[in-house]
């Protein structure tokens, strides 16, 4: 019996902690918010920071720490944060709006590699609503497919068992792609596979060595994927497709 209410006093006293953080974090982010507004971008960005030590991950805040980073004129980190935002919620127009202007005040200007018109379409499908927009699409989904499915089986006329059916097929196609949607935003925000160089100028080597031949030079604030990683350093690719190795810590992932 002692265990039991051990156990139930252990499990409110962490409940009561997670309130209290959770309200410490509000508090914090409303005096942020009000810090930058009043030109305080300093005292916002402290403020900011303490609400992310609290386990908090958000799109305002990620684009607030944005916004407060590019008032503060370090590109770098407000290109970071506006590309985390991006990753919970890739359809966030305000988001891609700033993002595109603090990608004009960085030196480096690369050409993409041009998508075919399918895997530009998919991405573009993705990236039109959140991950968790996408969850709920799903879950709409299937019980308008439960309901067409029930039409379909149940109803007497032939007229409404066609409009079941045919239902059902676009129904059960919604569902499918909201789910690998879903799923596939969901990974993209847990995976550390991106990154933004920190450093005001880095040399990219053929292989990872410090001796090995330079490929060529980036600037802080571009963005690289990061294929592999090996001993404090990383394969990396640039969106022209240029590939190279870099040391890990002129960058930041995420």
């Amino acid at each position: 019996m002692k265990r039991y209410t051990l156990l139930i006093c252990l499990l409110a006293v962490v409940g009561l902690g997670r309130v209290c953080a959770q309200e410490n974090s509000e508090e914090w982010f409303n005096q942020a918010n009000a810090a930058y507004n009043a030109g305080n971008y300093e005292s916002a960005m402290t403020l900011y920071e303490q609400v992310l030590a609290s386990e908090v991950e958000s799109v305002p805040l990620y684009f607030n720490m944005g916004n407060t980073y590019y008032k503060m004129r370090e590109y770098p980190m407000a290109i970071y944060y506006y590309e985390k935002a991006l990753k919970l919620d890739p359809s966030n127009e305000e988001v891609q709006t700033n993002l595109a202007i603090a990608n004009q005040a960085i030196v480096d200007k690369i050409e993409p590699v041009p998508q075919s018109f399918i895997v530009r379409g998919w991405q573009n499908a993705r990236a039109s609503l959140s991950g968790d927009q996408w969850a709920w699409c799903s879950i709409a989904a299937f019980a308008l497919l439960l309901f067409a499915l029930f039409l379909f089986l149940r109803s007497r006329r032939m007229g409404l068992r066609k409009l079941g059916f045919f239902a059902g097929l676009v129904f059960l196609l919604v569902f499918g792609l909201s789910v690998v949607f879903a799923m596939q935003l969901k990974q993209a925000s847990e995976n550390q596979d991106q990154a933004i160089i920190m450093s005001p100028t880095v040399t990219v080597k053929s292989t990872p060595n410090e001796i090995s031949v330079d490929l060529f030079v980036l600037h802080e604030g571009t963005k690289v994927d990061i294929l592999e990683t090996n001993e404090g350093w990383s394969k990396i690719r640039i969106a022209n497709g240029s590939v190279g190795w870099l040391q890990a810590d002129f960058m930041r992932p995420f």
